[in-house]
């Protein structure tokens, strides 16, 4: 079974293929150290330009162990400007979460 970091990536590169207008994803951290409990979901915040601009709605998911997902999951989906107000602070997270690091697009290459 994949850990959960690679789960996160796993699962945020299949979106960056089947995403029209996804431009970033990027992990969504807590204030504690969390993340490493297993009933603690994948949180991911997509920035994509093709979505509307709802404000900061967090969408739950169960786990699915037979199409390869083991972990609860939470995506959060912002238009290019809610993502900008974010940074500014206009606009904040629920529950003390931060934005994480990025999660790269597949690379052509890797045929992911």
């Amino acid at each position: 079974m994949a850990t959960k970091d690679e789960e996160a990536v796993a699962l945020a590169q299949a979106h960056y293929q089947v995403e029209a207008g996804l431009t970033h994803v990027f992990r969504i951290i807590g204030e504690n150290a969390v993340e490493a409990m297993p009933a603690e979901p994948i949180k991911l915040l997509e920035v994509n330009e093709k979505t509307v601009p709802l404000g900061i709605l967090p969408i739950h998911f169960g786990p699915s162990p037979a199409s390869g997902l083991h972990y609860p999951m939470v995506i959060l989906e912002v238009t290019p400007e809610e993502y900008q107000k974010l940074q500014s602070e206009e606009l904040t997270l629920p529950h003390g979460w931060k934005i994480g690091d990025p999660i790269p697009r597949p690379s052509p290459e890797s045929g992911s």
